[in-house]
């Protein structure tokens, strides 16, 4: 193999060295090393033994990889981790996304942040975080902040200006496109039109569209094809977030949404996705309740339309309407992560069938209605979360084999908070081991690429995802024979296998000490990442 030392080297030793390795390098010019340096935060040497042993010097760190699997951070294009990223200086060491081997991060998704990108990216500038972070501007933050109620569907012209204007600073600031969370509210309410002319102003700074559709389910076909027109009609590309298809009814419509997307790109639509390797989702008991119900805000939904007769028991037909056909009436596949009934009773990590025979009932679909919207009233801030088992290892796995659709966590950013979705702990790892390695649902390959190369081509990161001379020294070592997730609902837990992990050069994750964590508070070698309008002169 030819060697390749660039400048970097020319100075002195490199910083790390990785011998005896199986690199993995995702640049098609050399896909294949199996020796890599790292010099001032970056590749400074990709080839072979003899060439990268002529890198160390008396202060060089040396990694024999004993043939593991050496290749480029993997990039999480689907989290919301700026949710509660300065709540704890710990959450900015982001543990739980370094364990399993996660260097860069994408938040702002599903519409739902809670301040602009400029303010964000500014505090972080002075905070530094621990992995490389970039934002989206969620749309339901756009609404919110130019005073649009939340049950308006369409605003006026100049509410849709008074938009577009704040999503013009919000590309110049740094922010990578916009998110919607279109189950939620606000989006709920808005209308394709809308959604339309705000993706075309993320399209004019080169950003993109990332959506949690209008529905995972028993509408998804109609979803997707909305995401597939809000692309066409804005020229912004589209990012179909955490695809899957929801309810037994409902896991048919797989192939037919690959088809539309397939048909979509074949038409020069840029449409992707991403999904988390899970058949269950995180929710909360409002997702439960029919979208009519919703659009006015939970505050709305809890104190006026439950206290309505009428208007309970049609929300109630609806909540027993999908538990029997998403779940078969099945209440065992609806779990609360943590959640304090009414007498004080403590429930966490419990089946909603569980919750009613300890309390003396009958777990019949209406009655599983019933505990849901009991619950209902302690949503507020996002006390109530859980899990709700609702499609298919197939559809999993089918998802999987797309090579377009990068792989993500949907996660937060919560060190060993219980119970919590194992996604946050162990989406990545859980690809390799369980679908990789013995499911043999994708090629080894092919995985790694839906975790590096392909979110980092859709964030436009053309020196991140990759392991080449001049690339940013992110770097994943794990072993292929052992990797795998370890988490659970209950207990999280770090991932098995995954070995070495640095960021811009940086090691923080290294499993020959005591403590494989290396980081500690103020140990932050992550850079704030700003998208491709950074910068500009903003206009709509």
């Amino acid at each position: 193999m030819e060697v390749h030392v660039s400048a970097f080297t020319e100075s002195g030793p490199a910083d790390t060295v990785i011998l005896d390795a199986s690199v993995i390098t995702m640049d098609p010019a050399r896909p294949y090393a199996e020796a890599l340096a790292i010099s001032h935060g970056k590749v400074s040497y990709v080839g072979d033994r003899d060439g990268a042993g002529r890198q160390v010097g008396p202060g060089t760190d040396v990694i024999e990889a004993a043939g593991e699997i050496v290749c480029p951070g993997f990039v999480d294009i689907h989290t919301h981790t700026d949710l509660d990223l300065f709540d704890d200086p710990d959450h900015l060491l982001f543990k739980n996304y370094l364990m399993q081997g996660i260097t860069t991060v994408l938040a702002g998704n599903c519409g739902m942040t809670t301040m602009d990108p400029g303010s964000l990216l500014a505090r972080l500038d002075e905070q530094s975080p621990a992995v490389n972070f970039g934002t989206l501007i969620g749309h339901g933050y756009v609404r919110t902040s130019c005073g649009i109620p939340a049950d308006q569907e369409a605003p006026s012209d100049e509410q849709i200006q008074a938009m577009k204007d704040v999503l013009g600073k919000a590309m110049a600031a740094g922010a990578f496109g916009m998110s919607s969370g279109l189950e939620y509210i606000p989006g709920i309410s808005s209308r394709t039109a809308e959604l339309i002319g705000c993706a075309s102003v993320v399209a004019q700074s080169g950003g993109f569209y990332a959506s949690h559709m209008r529905s995972e389910g028993d509408h998804l076909l109609a979803a997707v094809e909305e995401g597939i027109r809000i692309g066409r009609d804005s020229g912004a590309r589209v990012q179909l977030s955490h695809l899957k298809s929801d309810g037994a009814c409902n896991w048919w419509k797989t192939e037919a949404v690959i088809a539309a997307i397939e048909a979509a790109r074949a038409d020069g639509i840029d449409v992707a996705g991403d999904q988390y390797p899970y058949p269950f989702f995180g929710w909360n008991p409002s997702i439960f309740v029919p979208g009519e119900h919703l659009a006015a805000g939970k505050p709305t939904l809890i104190g006026t339309h439950l206290r309505d007769p009428g208007r309970f028991r049609q929300i109630k037909a609806g909540i027993v309407d999908r538990i029997m056909r998403y779940h078969q009436g099945n209440g065992d596949l609806v779990v609360v992560f943590d959640w304090t009934d009414g007498t004080g009773r403590r429930w966490q990590g419990a089946p909603l069938s569980r919750i009613l025979t300890e309390r003396g009932g009958d777990a019949t679909p209406e009655a599983v209605a019933d505990l849901i919207l009991e619950m209902l009233p302690d949503e507020r801030d996002d006390a109530v979360m859980g899990t709700d088992l609702s499609t298919s290892d197939d559809t999993v796995r089918r998802y999987l084999a797309v090579p377009y659709l990068a792989i993500c966590t949907d996660g937060f950013n919560q060190p060993w908070l219980t119970p919590c979705h194992p996604r946050s702990y162990g989406a990545f790892p859980k690809v390799l081991g369980e679908y990789v390695r013995e499911k043999r649902a994708l090629p080894l390959e092919t995985a790694l690429r839906k975790m590096t190369a392909v979110p980092a081509a859709l964030m436009g990161l053309t020196d991140r995802g990759v392991l080449r001379v001049g690339a940013y020294g992110d770097v994943v070592v794990f072993d292929a024979a052992t990797v795998g997730e370890n988490a659970t609902f209950d207990a999280p837990a770090a991932p098995s296998g995954i070995d070495f992990v640095l960021v811009n050069g940086m090691l923080t994750v290294d499993r020959r000490q005591a403590d494989d964590f290396r980081l500690g508070a103020g140990y932050a070698p992550g850079m704030v990442l700003r998208g491709p309008g950074a910068g500009s002169a903003h206009a709509s």
